[in-house]
């Protein structure tokens, strides 16, 4: 244990100013002693992050990174100012770092547990990593997706293979979960409907509803009757409903293509 200026140091922290900065030593050391005596602590120490370099302090509102590596620095900053307030030991942010008060005892022990848990592994509670990566994935679709009214974002999440650990880094393919909950694109406008598990070239409503002729009520008919059994019509259906109506034939197919099968 070191004392510049009457205040504490614990070891990782006088071998972090012992490094080669472009400054000296003991101007680091010195640097530190202020912040100690800002904070009213007669001690300060640093925290290793299981590489040699100190624990970052993470806080709302600092974003600089990827989710992959945001989650991991919020989940041990967590973890490890709960323990230090646990222990009634007192921490700060200093210069993105988290520092706690070196002249409490108890701040030995749990610096030195968090660094060689942080050596061995590099997340401290994988509960809560899973729990932001969740609540980063439902962000993710809200944010770059409309999806089906009455569907929320975690029931498509609950049907994709893996959670998207990082909307920079990780695909997120909600195709594949609406497909999973019986929903398709509608093959006009790509708006999401319940198909089951017979999306092939189905349209909506609305969709349907736009390849009306004039005031024919064929298609409007068909579109109706399908509606109040919930199912949705696919084009081919529209095509052969309007090939056999009078009204609809000679204007959809003046030359008689529908014969042909165009």
């Amino acid at each position: 244990m070191t004392m510049i200026l009457d205040v504490k140091f614990d070891e990782f922290t006088k071998e972090y100013a012992e490094r080669d900065r472009g400054y000296s030593y003991r101007s680091v050391l010195e640097d530190m002693a202020d912040a100690a005596r800002d904070f009213a602590w007669a001690g300060l120490g640093l925290v290793d992050d299981g590489t040699g370099e100190p624990l970052e302090y993470w806080t709302d509102g600092w974003y600089y990174n990827c989710d992959c590596r945001e989650n991991f620095i919020r989940v041990n900053s967590e973890s490890t100012l709960a323990a230090f307030m646990d222990a009634g030991v007192e921490t700060y942010e200093w210069r993105g770092w988290i520092v706690w008060d070196a002249s409490n005892p108890a701040g030995y022990e749990i610096a030195r547990s968090v660094s060689s848990s942080l050596a061995d592994y590099p997340c401290l509670d994988d509960e809560r990593l899973s729990s932001l990566e969740w609540d980063n994935a439902c962000a993710m679709i809200d944010d770059w997706y409309t999806l089906p009214e009455g569907v929320e974002a975690a029931d498509v999440v609950r049907e994709m293979p893996e959670v998207p650990f990082c909307s920079n880094c990780s695909s997120c393919d909600v195709e594949e979960g609406l497909a999973s909950l019986g929903y398709s694109q509608c093959m006009d406008c790509s708006s999401w409907i319940k198909t089951g598990e017979y999306p092939s070239d189905r349209v909506c409503y609305s969709c349907a509803e736009r390849e009306q002729e004039g005031s024919c009520e064929c298609i409007p008919s068909y579109v109706d009757g399908l509606r109040h059994m919930s199912l949705y019509p696919t084009a081919s259906d529209l095509r052969e409903i309007q090939r056999g109506c009078e009204t609809c034939y000679p204007v959809r197919w003046p030359h008689g293509g529908a014969k042909l099968g165009v």
